[in-house]
């Protein structure tokens, strides 16, 4: 599961730096505190507001997004994550 402020950060950051090439975002996230899927979508600067599922689609409740680009490095975005992960830890009681 993961914060639901610091992942919108993150992905609003993502779309301050690389908005025009980032063709397509979407995905299924699972936020803490929560016990239903929030759904993602967005194309470049337009993300849409976030959707609550009825209920998990199967037991699988891990968060799973996809990343439609153009010019932008896998490696780019990994390691913006894994930059909103550090943090996260970091801030943890």
């Amino acid at each position: 599961p993961v914060d639901w402020a610091a992942f919108a950060a993150w992905v609003q950051t993502l779309i301050g730096e690389h908005g025009e090439n980032l063709l397509r975002l979407k995905g299924i996230v699972n936020i803490e505190g929560e016990d239903r899927p929030v759904v993602i979508h967005g194309i470049q600067h337009v993300i849409h507001p976030p959707v609550r599922l009825p209920a998990w689609p199967s037991a699988d409740r891990r968060s799973r997004v996809v990343f439609i680009t153009r010019d932008i490095d896998r490696r780019t975005i990994e390691e913006s994550l894994d930059a909103l992960q550090r943090a996260a830890r970091a801030e943890a009681p």
